[in-house]
């Protein structure tokens, strides 16, 4: 098996409540389990970030569905990689909503999402969803 991680930003076409983004959650964590994808959302309205690890197949697939869902727009991958290991391996879906104080201002997801040099910010990109890693949400 050759373990991938992509990375997405998308755009949020209506603000998120907490109950809609748990819902998200409690449907994406079951099916997330079965198909033993890992990984994490992160959510600054209207911007979301998530990372999938898993079997490429798996996870292009898994892409594709959720670049589906009406909820978002503006759906970007930033980063596509084979890697020899998970990050996010306890979890099937990590969560964390992210406001400006939770990250003392260094990064945010519209900077991400509005820099057109993704390949540039990969490893920050990767820094942020790693730092999020033990502050899950719900």
């Amino acid at each position: 098996m050759s373990l991938h991680c992509l990375i997405y930003t998308s755009v949020a076409t209506q603000k998120m409540t907490d109950e809609e983004l748990k819902a998200i959650l409690a449907k994406a964590r079951p099916h997330n389990c079965q198909l033993q994808i890992t990984g994490m959302l992160l959510y600054q309205d209207p911007y979301f970030m998530q990372i999938l690890e898993g079997e490429e197949d798996i996870i292009q697939q898994q892409f594709e569905r959720i670049a589906k869902d009406s909820r978002h727009h503006k759906v970007t991958i930033i980063y596509k990689k084979s890697i020899d290991e998970r990050n996010f391996s306890d979890w099937t879906m990590g969560f964390n909503k992210i406001d400006n104080f939770s990250i003392n201002y260094t990064v945010s997801l519209k900077a991400i999402y509005d820099n057109c040099s993704f390949t540039e910010q990969s490893q920050v990109v990767r820094d942020l969803l790693i730092m999020f890693k033990n502050e899950t949400l719900f």
